[in-house]
C-alpha cells in the first residue's frame, strides 16, 4: 500500500481477503520490508515494492533481507523493474494467488 491508504487499519483489514489464516498483517511504515523485496525482486537502492504477492518454500526464513522467493506476482504497472511477466490484476490475479496457493500451500 502506498499514499493515504497506507494505514495499518488498512493492512489489517486487508489480510482476511485472501481467506486463509496463515496470511499476517503487516505495516511497515518506514518501509523497510519493501525496500528489501523490491532488492530481491530485481529493484535499485531506492526503489520500493508494494502490492507484491510472495510465496516462499516451507523452511525459508528471511534473516538479513528476504530470500528469494519461490514464486511471485505484483501490480505494480509503473514501477520499470518490476518483471511484466509477473504482473496481474483482477480477476487473473485471483486466480494467479489461488493457483500459487495450492501448489505451495497443500
Amino acid at each position: 500500500m502506498y499514499g493515504d491508504s497506507d494505514t495499518k487499519q488498512a493492512a489489517h483489514r486487508a489480510a482476511p481477503m485472501l481467506g486463509d489464516q496463515r496470511v499476517v498483517p503487516f505495516y511497515d511504515p518506514e518501509k523497510l520490508a519493501g525496500t528489501a523485496v523490491a532488492a530481491v525482486l530485481g529493484g535499485g537502492d531506492s526503489d520500493v515494492a508494494w502490492d507484491v504477492y510472495l510465496f516462499y518454500r516451507q523452511g525459508d526464513m528471511w534473516l538479513n533481507q528476504p530470500p528469494e522467493p519461490a514464486d511471485w506476482m505484483h501490480q505494480l504497472s509503473m514501477c520499470s523493474w518490476a518483471d511484466p511477466a509477473r504482473l496481474r490484476c483482477g480477476e487473473e490475479l485471483v486466480a494467479e494467488l489461488q493457483r500459487s496457493m495450492e501448489r505451495f500451500f497443500r
